[in-house]
């Protein structure tokens, strides 16, 4: 093992609550384009209950597994990780068939988060397991990128959402478990159909806000840094997109979080026989539209290099929080809160500091004059900015 303390690269969880989505072989196919751009890949089995990670690697039985960690036979996660066909690419195994591993203790989950950290890779993927039991959970919502899978199928969709409300919910009661009457609210608004509460996300953090000014600011500066992404995978016709697309729309508009839509992977039928014949090094052959598909998203979203792509999405939203009532009510809360380039800004559109999504970079007395009204007229030169355009590509 590296002597390295704390890992320099990324951990992605790739989660999406329902089974049979292919989730497993997003997470392969996310490893190999990695290592095929000179990056070390570690891929964990975070299916604790159905691991078949091993398989898809072709891996028949892996001589170390996770029920050694939990069992404390090997003292380190490290410990566990075993070469794979494809060079760069690295997996830690699941235990399939072993009692209780779908169970794990709390203690055993966060050392397992804190065993993720030491690691030596440039990026580390967990694929988690079908369901939305609070280990894949607390497994997503730890990751510095938090991708959720679905296929263009209603169940599948519905169970996406789900899956990613639930995360949500339980990243806000985590962090209010201190705030009594925000995990009222919480509790109130938790029900996954909307029959008893059928608020948007915004109305709910105003009444927040309406109780206590703080944790309304935290509501709302919450909800704007989390964004998880979104791939749909096995589409057998191109317009299938738009399945991933109302997913998008939905979780913006009730749950006011932004998604971004990274892309779809099409059906390919040639990935069952590659896992068949234990071959990894065909599931992205050169010569399948899946390939294609990954190695871009890979290359745009994950090492951030120029590529020739579209995603296939609405246009995010920007962050929700409501500046102008927040300061006209406690103007000092702009002193203690940082603030947060927004639509609902008074300013927006007419800003030279203007950065949707970014911290507010116009100094604070500037602000407060503008904000509340105590210039009547704009500072000279000022420059809109438009809105990004929809966009949707073919090549998405």
């Amino acid at each position: 093992m590296s002597t390295r303390q704390h890992r320099a690269g990324k951990i992605i969880a790739v989660g999406g609550g329902k089974g049979g989505i292919g989730k497993t072989v997003v997470s392969a196919s996310l490893a190999i384009a990695l290592a095929e751009a000179q990056k070390e890949v570690v891929v964990i089995d975070g299916d604790l209950g159905g691991a078949n990670l091993h398989a898809v690697f072709g891996i028949y039985l892996p001589r170390l597994t996770l029920y050694d960690f939990y069992s404390r036979k090997v003292s380190r996660l490290s410990d566990l990780v075993l070469d794979t066909p494809i060079p760069g690419v690295r997996v830690i195994c699941g235990a399939p068939g072993t009692p209780g591993m779908a169970n794990i203790r709390y203690w055993e989950k966060l050392k397992t988060l804190r065993h993720l950290n030491y690691l030596d890779a440039d990026f580390v993927i967990v694929d988690l397991g079908a369901g939305m039991s609070y280990n894949e959970i607390d497994f997503f919502n730890s990751a510095d990128i938090g991708i959720v899978v679905a296929s263009p199928e209603p169940t599948s969709i519905h169970e996406c959402y789900n899956f990613i409300k639930m995360a949500l919910f339980r990243k806000l009661h985590r962090a209010f478990m201190d705030e009594p009457d925000v995990m009222d609210i919480l509790r109130r608004s938790a029900d996954p159909m909307h029959l008893h509460d059928r608020r948007l996300m915004s109305q709910i953090a105003e009444e927040i806000r309406g109780r206590n000014l703080r944790a309304g600011i935290r509501f709302y500066k919450l909800l704007n840094h989390t964004s998880p992404k979104l791939i749909l995978n096995k589409l057998h016709h191109y317009q299938e997109y738009q399945d991933g697309l109302s997913l998008q729309v939905a979780v913006q508009e009730l749950l006011r979080i932004k998604v971004e839509y990274w892309g779809y992977l099409p059906y390919s039928p040639h990935v069952p026989q590659a896992i068949r014949e234990r071959r990894p090094d065909q599931i992205l052959r050169s010569d399948t539209q899946l390939r294609k598909h990954v190695v871009k998203i890979v290359q745009k979203f994950l090492l951030q290099r120029p590529v020739a792509y579209h995603a296939p999405g609405a246009r995010p939203i920007v962050p929700i929080t409501d500046v102008q009532s927040a300061a006209r009510a406690h103007p000092s809360v702009l002193e203690r809160e940082e603030r947060i380039c927004s639509i609902h800004c008074p300013l927006w559109g007419n800003c030279h500091y203007q950065e949707g999504g970014l911290p507010c970079r116009m100094p604070l007395k500037e602000y407060e004059t503008r904000v509340l009204g105590r210039q009547s007229s704009p500072p000279k030169n000022m420059d809109s900015m438009d809105l990004p355009e929809n966009s949707v590509s073919n090549d998405g």
